[in-house]
């Protein structure tokens, strides 16, 4: 078994494992929608089973909210 900190949790895996896997193992919510950073760089979805988890790396899952604000109509607007 091996540790590593997965959004700053502590969690034993066992290796070989590679980030596709390891979002598997732990049934990431809508993967689709996740970025992932291995150390603090960021890993390309096509490059997960390339790259290899090790011994006390740090795995952030990033999820990248869309939002904003309603305008409100103009007086103008309401009369239209």
């Amino acid at each position: 078994m091996a540790k590593i900190y997965v959004n700053a949790d502590a969690k034993e895996v066992d290796l070989p494992l590679n980030v596709a896997q390891l979002v598997s193992l732990l049934e990431i919510e809508s993967p689709e929608m996740v970025s992932v950073q291995v150390n603090e760089e960021f890993a390309e979805r096509e490059d997960w089973e390339k790259i290899q988890i090790q011994e006390n790396d740090r795995v952030d899952f990033l999820y990248f909210m869309g939002g904003g604000s309603l305008a409100k109509s103009s007086e103008k607007d309401k009369e239209e």
